[in-house]
């Protein structure tokens, strides 16, 4: 074979693999368990309705309409999951560093959770994957 006939079967290789890398097909998501959510508006200071002192609350809670939108977004978003439905987190849920909770959500119109792990005093909190 000559040095043409190498070059040109060596070049249409070259070619055939960088085609092959260039696919329409999204790469597939990592595998995440957790991601952590830093929420604007996701704690609030609780205080009872006739303006008595927080001291008899709990404290700092999560906005749960807050986490619900926020819980969506992470597993439309970051999971990649498709047709997320009603996702629905409980009240009242302190802000406490380590604290442990779970939300509802309708995947593909199957009931699954999700658990929350508080991981700092600032509102932070990692959405685990659905199960």
């Amino acid at each position: 074979m000559s040095r043409r006939a190498v070059a040109t079967v060596v070049l249409c290789c070259a070619a055939f693999a960088g085609l092959a890398a260039c696919s329409d097909a999204p790469a597939p998501a990592p595998a995440t368990k957790t991601v952590t959510a830093t929420p604007t508006t996701s704690a609030s200071s609780s205080s009872s309705a006739s303006g008595g002192s927080p001291s008899s609350a709990p404290g700092r809670v999560f906005d749960p309409r807050t986490m619900q939108a926020d819980v969506r977004k992470i597993l439309t978003e970051t999971y990649q999951l498709g047709e997320v439905g009603d996702v629905l987190c409980p009240a009242n849920q302190t802000v406490k560093d380590g604290s442990t909770f779970t939300c509802t959500v309708q995947v593909g119109g199957e009931g699954k959770t999700v658990t929350i792990t508080v991981t700092g005093e600032d509102g932070r909190y990692e959405v685990g994957a659905p199960a």
